[in-house]
Parts: C-alpha cells; structure tokens; sequence
C-alpha cells in the first residue's frame, strides 16, 4: 500500500500536534539548542573541573581535558547563538574522538549491555551528541541567537 502525500507539498499538514506546533517552530527550536548546550555544558564542566566524581587521573590524560572545555565552551556558543555552526562542529569532531578513542574498544554495539556495566561503553551519548551537534551545525541559530541579533546574520 503506497503513503499518499496528498496535501503535504505546502508543509501545513501535520495533524493536530503538527500545525499548532509549526507555529512555533522558531521557538521549539530554540528550546532544543538551550536543553542540548545545558547537557553538554554539565559534561563539559564535569570533565574540566573534576566534578561529580570524575577521576582525576584518566587513562586519556589531558585528551579529557580538552574535550571537557571543548564541550563547555560549544556548549555556551550553541546556546547563546553566537557561532552556532563552528560550535557545532567543534562539538562532532569531538564526539568522533570521544566515540573511537573511548568506547567503540567496549564494543562494535553501544547499545548491547556489557558485562562490566553501562559505563563501559556509553557510546551512545557520542553517537547521539554527534548527531544533534551535526543537525545543529546545519541549521545554525535560525531566528534566536545573539549573533542574529547584534549582526542581523549569521556570521559563522
């Protein structure tokens, strides 16, 4: 049986949730980018300032390091708006090293539970995070962001 498209061309199709919630796209989307830089932001500062029980001593060094300031400051960029794709993209390239140099040794399926526990692999926080830094770094800051604001554009 084929899925008609009939009446999706103009976009105003999409049930109930989906026209009350296209009014508000500009806005949701925003949410999204605050509740996503805040996650990562918590990460971020968790791994720069030792909080939250993180060791001091890592086998990855100061790679930890950089990744924690890395994802503190991208976390801050993405939600403020200002250089929202280079904090985007920052974001990927280190989920690409968090996911190959941290977890992908735990397993080719992050999602397979391992016998040492959850926090052995993890990977799907990387695979995940790369994707929403991806989508994110695409869209840019779109209507909210301080960048659109103070240069009417997005410079980056």
């Amino acid at each position: 049986m084929a899925a008609s498209t009939e009446g999706m061309e103009g976009g105003s199709s999409g049930g109930v949730f989906g026209g009350i919630l296209a009014r508000y796209l500009d806005e949701l989307y925003l949410l999204f980018r605050l509740v996503f830089a805040f996650l990562v932001a918590l990460h971020g500062a968790q791994k720069a300032f030792l909080l939250w029980g993180f060791p001091a001593e890592h086998p990855l060094g100061s790679l930890v390091d950089i990744a924690g300031w890395v994802e503190l400051i991208a976390a801050f960029l993405v939600g403020l708006g200002i250089f929202t794709r280079l904090g985007a993209g920052a974001l990927c390239v280190t989920m690409v090293v968090a996911y190959f140099r941290v977890h992908a040794d735990n397993g080719v399926w992050p999602h397979i539970y391992p016998p040492g526990g959850y926090g052995e692999n993890g990977g799907e926080v990387a695979i995940l995070w790369f994707i929403i830094a991806g989508l994110i770094g695409v869209l840019g800051s779109r209507k909210y962001g301080i960048e659109r604001w103070f240069f009417k554009k997005e410079i980056f």
